[in-house]
């Protein structure tokens, strides 16, 4: 389907800081399959949705280069996977994510191209063939991604650093499907940081409330991407101010259930509250994390903690409006962007939020949530039924239905009878039909079958051609009599006519028809 990105999601990921002014963005043009030139790699919006931003976290990109990845290999829920562990290492025990943990608790698979007629073995696909799923048995918390992330293909663009600063920090393009490198790799009980953060996620579901909602709602809560590059960890983060964030305006609790369904699926209340609040600079990691004995003093288990302690950082000054706020369906206007960022560093905004228009990208919401809206889709979903599209094949509704009931009486009770639509005739093909036999004095007449016209059936009569599948010139050049009811006497005798000769062609129908011509002739 190529790609459906316009400049003004560009534009939004300017203005939400997903991408810094050093890199430029070219949108495709025409092409199916991304056509890079030198220098450029291909990014998806949909990865931008879901924690993913410019440049890429080291964890992200050690990611790629241990599995031999391209980020076109990775589905859209594939990427809220990866940032939702991050987010539990960084905000909930303090240290940074790393590949050996994260083997620990996901499995990678492929992802092959589906078909009756594809001989086994099938071959991957080339774009998403990478699916992150929970390992069996694995102790991390459950997630749900959407269903109707299934185009996040038609959401790619290109991208380019147009200075010396590395700030994409991505593998090289290259076409086809992955290598599939290292995809069995599993630590088990081989590394020992993995072992205590195993251990320490067991502490805190036994004594803590903690939940997976907690962990969604921590990184859109914290206006933080977990797969881009930071300064600091999520727990060393601290007010309005951090450069870390993406805005330093805050959300409202309402405002967090919208966004946490734009990317993955959830039953997070309106008026939810903290299970486990995260960690940060007023919430800060205790010598006795979660609970007073010694064998859970995070510090003492975690070594890492202290050895990647953020240096100092410089405050940035608050926006005037928010670059990323949440905006209802409903209300979304694709207004004129502050300016064209497309081939240059965007200049930074200004005036009040009537002159900039903000938007969220969603998700790029399947035809029947776009069209029908949410109400629709939640009365669907609570009737058990799959939040999926009408076929594309589906017919109008203003069509007729192909089988009608009604009620007939029959004697003293009324039973329901079913009519069918009227089947149409097939209408015959190839060369005109010529016949050998000619009744006498018929000379240079021969009988041809030419098709009916689609036009309604008229009456027939001398010199016209009926649409009947019994019509036709006949040997006397004269046009055959399409029903009984609009047969006259010369017709009928023309008929009989045709039987005593032996040279008529229309067979048991046509007498038929001839006697009930008959009987519409007596008095």
């Amino acid at each position: 389907m190529g790609s459906n990105v316009t400049e003004f999601e560009i534009d939004w990921l300017y203005r939400s800081r997903r991408i810094p002014e050093g890199v430029t963005c070219r949108l495709p043009g025409d092409e199916i399959e991304p056509e890079l030139q030198p220098g450029e790699h291909v990014v998806f919006l949909a990865h931008f949705e879901r924690g993913f931003g410019l440049p890429a976290s080291p964890f992200f990109r050690e990611f790629l280069d241990f599995y031999e990845l391209q980020p076109h290999h990775l589905p859209g829920n594939a990427i809220f996977y990866l940032s939702c562990y991050a987010t539990f290492m960084e905000a909930y025990i303090g240290i940074r994510p790393t590949r050996e943990t994260f083997a620990r608790f996901f499995s990678l698979r492929i992802n092959s191209v589906q078909g009756k007629e594809i001989p086994k073995p099938k071959p991957p696909v080339e774009c998403g063939s990478c699916i992150v799923g929970s390992r069996q048995g694995s102790p991390f918390f459950k997630f749900t991604g959407l269903e109707s992330c299934r185009a996040w293909q038609g959401t790619f663009f290109y991208v380019k650093n147009n200075g010396r600063a590395n700030l994409i920090d991505l593998p090289p393009f290259k076409v086809g499907p992955p290598s599939r490198a290292n995809w069995s790799y599993n630590p088990k009980t081989d590394h020992i940081e993995t072992n205590r953060v195993v251990r320490f996620m067991a502490s805190l579901k036994k004594e803590t409330n903690i939940c997976s909602d907690d962990i969604i709602r921590t990184f859109i809560s914290r206006r933080v991407l977990p797969l881009k590059r930071r300064m600091h960890r999520m727990s060393e983060m601290y007010g309005p101010g951090d450069p870390t964030k993406i805005t330093g305006r805050p959300l409202s609790k309402k405002d967090v259930v919208h966004k946490a369904k734009q990317i993955c699926q959830t039953a997070m209340p309106f008026d939810w509250e903290w299970g486990l609040l995260p960690l940060s600079t007023t919430n800060p990691l205790t010598w006795a994390y979660p609970s007073a004995d010694s064998s859970s003093m995070a510090k003492d288990r975690f070594p890492l903690i202290q050895a990647e302690r953020r240096g100092i950082c410089v405050k940035r000054a608050l926006d005037s409006i928010d670059p990323d706020p949440y905006i209802s369906w409903k209300d979304l206007k694709m207004g004129k962007t502050a300016a064209s960022r497309l081939g240059r560093s965007p200049p930074k905004p200004t005036g009040s939020s009537d002159d900039l228009t903000m938007l969220e990208i969603h998700e790029h919401a399947p035809p029947l949530q776009a069209e029908a809206g949410h109400e629709f889709v939640d009365k669907l979903t609570a009737q058990g039924q799959k939040n999926k599209a009408p076929a594309s094949d589906a017919g109008s509704s203003q069509a007729p239905p192909s089988k009608r009931f009604r009620t007939e009486p029959l004697g003293e009770k009324e039973v329901g009878m079913r009519r069918y639509k009227r089947k149409q005739m097939p209408t015959a093909a190839g060369p005109a039909l010529k016949l050998g036999s000619r009744p006498a004095g018929s000379e240079g007449f021969a009988r041809t079958s030419t098709p009916p016209p689609h036009s309604s059936p008229a009456p027939s009569g001398a010199g016209n051609i009926s649409a009947s599948p019994l019509g036709g010139t006949t040997s006397l050049g004269r046009a055959a009599p399409t029903s009984p009811e609009h047969r006259t006497e010369e017709d009928l005798s023309f008929l009989l006519e045709k039987q005593d000769t032996g040279a008529s062609n229309i067979g048991a129908e046509e007498e038929a028809a001839g006697r009930a011509g008959l009987r519409l002739l007596r008095p």
